[in-house]
Order: C-alpha cells, then structure tokens, then sequence
C-alpha cells in the first residue's frame, strides 16, 4: 500500500495530470470508447497542437495509450494506470464517515 507520504513520481505524474479539467474531459470521453486524435480534438474543441500535448501528458502519466493504424492515431483509456492513484486516495477511506472530529469540534475543545 502507498504511504500518506508518498510522492513517487508515477503518482505524481497522475495527479498533475488529473488536475487539468480538459484532461479530466477528454478521459471521461475515452472511458466510454477509443478515440482517435482528430475526433478526441473535434469533440473538445481544441487544435491538433493542443490535444497533442494533452494527450502527452495523459500518455507520460500512463492514463491512456496511443496506438498507431497506419496514418490515424488511436488513443485509449487505461483504466489500470489509475490503481496508484486510487489506492492512495482510498487509504483516508477508512477515517470518512467514522470520526465525529472536524477542525471545528477540535478548535471548540481547544477552547
């Protein structure tokens, strides 16, 4: 399991990554299907140029694959590469919803 502390580059690389809207955008699109690299920019109105480097970004955190058909590029949703992620995300599951302690009962007991 991934420690709070943490900050391998993989995971790193995936946060940065999710942390841009149109990239959050464009992997929900390549959760339902593949997608080639013009219908991906035509669908999120952006350049050839632009979704090159969204796509590089994706691609360097592992979330998608690229994989090229003669002279048409295909991108796909790698569901897999978000297991860090997750699993470091799911690690502060266990305290949701089983503490009464919030910032504000802790500041009142301070009181």
């Amino acid at each position: 399991m991934l420690s709070i502390t943490d900050h391998t580059p993989a995971l790193d690389d995936i946060f940065a990554a999710l942390g841009n809207e149109k990239r959050r955008a464009m992997l929900q699109t390549l959760s339902f299907r593949p997608a080639t690299v013009s219908q991906l920019a035509a669908e999120h109105q952006l350049s050839l140029p632009a979704i090159h480097r969204h796509i590089r970004t994706l691609e360097d955190a592992g979330l998608i694959e690229r994989r090229k058909v003669g002279r048409v590029n295909f991108v796909a949703f790698n569901r897999l590469a978000l297991a860090a992620g997750q699993t470091w995300i799911m690690q502060f599951r266990t305290d949701w919803g089983n503490s009464n302690e919030t910032l504000e009962n802790y500041i009142a007991q301070l009181k």
